[in-house]
């Protein structure tokens, strides 16, 4: 597990290694910075984002979007050179970190419906932010049943047809 993470939920814990298990290679770096900054900010003098879950009507959703807008902050404060590959599951996390902590003040019970609530907004809010709107992935969906129903597209994607190479050959 990360670095500086606090969860103390066994739910919790067990998803954000899931999460870390399925990094890219070459991004944990990236991701352990992001989450590590992104606990510094919530948790800060100044603006004690977690603290505002204390007053927090849909703990959930102020949990996912205070972490899609907290790593939001940190990708400006990069300058945009934070990777979406490790933004993304590190913004997850840090929702997750969110929940465990609305748990230990008493304001939610995490169970295996809050985090698949959670996941469910997770996505649905941070896809727009991407670009990724419903007509886009539309869009996407058709090009690749395009592209499926084209035989000779198929074939090259296979390789079939292709000429064999000779060892040594150039």
């Amino acid at each position: 597990m990360s670095k500086g993470l606090i969860a103390e939920n066994t739910l919790i814990k067990q998803t954000i290694v899931q999460i870390e298990q399925r990094l890219k290679a070459g991004v944990r770096e990236s991701y352990q910075k992001i989450v590590v900054a992104g606990m510094k900010f919530a948790m800060g003098e100044k603006n004690n984002i977690l603290a505002q879950l204390r007053e927090s009507e849909n703990v959930v959703e102020d949990a996912v979007k205070g972490a899609i807008g907290l790593v939001g902050v940190l990708r400006r404060a990069a300058k945009g050179a934070m990777p979406v590959d490790a933004m993304i599951p590190a913004g997850m996390t840090l929702a997750l970190e969110a929940l465990d902590f609305a748990e230990r003040i008493g304001k939610i019970e995490i169970d295996a419906s809050v985090i698949d609530e959670a996941t469910t907004l997770f996505i649905e809010t941070i896809s727009p932010r991407l670009g990724l709107t419903p007509e886009k992935l539309g869009e996407m969906a058709s090009r690749v049943q395009g592209v499926m129903g084209d035989n000779e597209k198929m074939s090259k994607i296979h390789g079939i047809g292709r000429e064999p190479t000779q060892p040594g050959a150039a």
